[in-house]
């Protein structure tokens, strides 16, 4: 009995002993550890610190970049989509403290492109504990301008030009800049389109002429329609591609419609560019889009025919589709801006 209370007394003791000793590893292993385990903490609220500074920093020369290259594709100059670029920057970042003294740079590739970069030298919280003082975040966008595949709703109107040169159509005719005095309406008729005659003493396109012909661009031949969208615009989106419908007759129920619109000073207007598809019918496609001023505006009669005075210029429009290579003919008047890195 005596043995077996001694050994009894020997295994406590051990026990007793290993767990002393394990407390007292664990506590140095904890104390060993314990810098390491501040020093990653501190690293991870610096690293997110950074994140956040990028992100502030990225979506700052994105619109920069988007806003400089609307005022290129509206006709302004470098200087003017610099100024316009560092405003958008200035707008993002100004109101965060740990930007201060962060300035954008601007420069420009191409005659159709923008570029807008930050580089910025952040100072860090805890990171100089390990010798860390601050860490420069750089980052950048760059913009150009590209021909759009689609016009939204609102500013398209039911005319489309057209070049009657020799089949060619109007590939290589128009261009940004260019003037027309008096071009003339032709009925659609000429595009082979069914219904009523024209009443115009001749409404022959002459050779190597650009004119213009109504159209409905949902195949309905609503005269009440043509009024609308010649005053507030297609309600639809128009895409590259679309078929339409040129529209027959003589038609000057709209002639109100436009003076109105011209009476309140809203003579920019975007037209499409079309290409017959279907003689039989009078259907036509629509190959480019571009964007007029309109200086004067002559309506016609039941034996003359309407006469507009525009100059073609660039626009800025919002969008995200994009025509391909493939698509449009190169006028570049209507125009979108593309965040290409």
């Amino acid at each position: 009995m005596k043995n077996k209370n001694t050994l009894s007394t020997i295994s406590g003791w051990i026990r007793r002993r290993v767990i002393k000793d394990s407390q007292g590893v664990i506590v140095a292993v904890i104390a060993l550890l314990l810098p390491a385990i501040i020093g990653m903490g501190a690293l991870a609220v610096d690293v997110g610190y950074m994140f956040v500074a990028k992100s502030i920093m990225q979506t700052a020369v994105d619109a920069g970049a988007r806003a400089g290259g609307a005022i290129l594709a509206g006709g302004g100059t470098q200087v003017e989509a610099e100024a316009e670029a560092r405003s958008y920057v200035g707008q993002n970042i100004d109101n965060s403290t740990f930007m201060q003294g962060a300035t954008a740079t601007v420069t420009f590739p191409t005659s159709e492109s923008i570029r807008v970069g930050i580089e910025h030298t952040l100072p860090l919280f805890f990171a100089p504990i390990i010798g860390m003082d601050n860490a420069t975040i750089d980052t950048g966008a760059t913009a150009e301008l590209a021909s759009v595949r689609a016009i939204s709703p609102g500013n398209l109107v039911p005319f489309g030009i057209y070049c009657n040169n020799e089949g060619g159509g109007c590939s290589g005719q128009l261009s940004v800049e260019q003037t027309f005095s008096s071009m003339l309406r032709h009925c659609g008729n000429v595009f082979g389109a069914s219904g009523s005659s024209c009443n115009y003493s001749s409404d022959t396109p002459a050779d190597s002429e650009i004119f213009l012909t109504g159209l409905s661009f949902n195949n309905n031949n609503s005269n009440g329609e043509l009024k609308d969208e010649v005053e507030s615009g297609y309600s639809g989106t128009a895409t590259l591609g679309d078929v339409l419908g040129a529209l027959p007759g003589t038609r000057q129920g709209w002639q109100s419609s436009m003076r109105n619109r011209l009476n309140a000073g809203d003579t920019e207007m975007t037209l499409p560019v079309i290409s017959p598809v279907d003689s039989s019918n009078g259907s036509v496609a629509i190959v480019d889009f571009i964007q007029v001023r309109i200086t004067s505006f002559n309506p016609g009669s039941a034996s003359a025919q309407d006469e507009f005075s525009f100059e073609i210029i660039p626009a800025a429009v919002s969008s995200t589709e994009f025509a391909t290579d493939a698509e449009g003919l190169g006028i570049n008047s209507v125009l979108g801006v593309r965040l290409t890195n």
